[in-house]
């Protein structure tokens, strides 16, 4: 694949769907999401509790087109951020088949005020490149994409 995601995703979507392309795929995908979180956990430190017991199971078109059973689907953690008890943030891996990412991760973060707000991480690296492109997406404004640096995650959740 050459070097633009869009191109690679929508080439890779044209293709016939290989159960081992779709199985590498899925784990990469798992590797990438939970370095994130482990990234995002060391940046913001000690002062928050963090919780990945939460599952998320693919179960994506491509997915169901080259016949994966659930059981051999990798999981993927959900990462919940809480702080006296109370939820910040909540990590949800959403899609991995997209036209110009190479996955899109959900955040769901809660105010003080209690109003929630939600943003999505975007990786634009190419599919299988190990080099992920983490990009921290406000819905109402996708086409500003500012690299995502978890340090500054903590402004996030004030």
């Amino acid at each position: 694949m050459d070097g633009n995601i869009v191109d690679a995703t929508i080439a890779e979507a044209r293709e016939k769907p290989d159960k081992d392309h779709v199985l590498a795929r899925l784990q990469d995908w798992q590797n990438r999401v939970h370095a994130l979180y482990d990234t995002v956990q060391k940046a913001l430190g000690p002062k928050y509790v963090y919780d990945r017991t939460g599952k998320n199971e693919p179960r994506e078109e491509m997915v169901q087109r080259v016949g994966l059973e659930p059981g051999e689907v990798p999981k993927l953690d959900v990462l919940k951020i809480t702080q006296n008890d109370r939820q910040l943030a909540l990590f949800t891996p959403r899609s991995l088949w997209m036209i110009g990412a190479n996955g899109q991760v959900d955040i769901l973060v809660t105010a003080k005020s209690g109003g929630r707000r939600l943003y999505n991480l975007i990786d634009r690296s190419l599919p299988l490149s190990k080099n992920p492109d983490w990009r921290i997406v406000r819905p109402a404004d996708r086409l500003h994409q500012p690299p995502f640096r978890p340090d500054t995650l903590a402004d996030l959740l004030i």
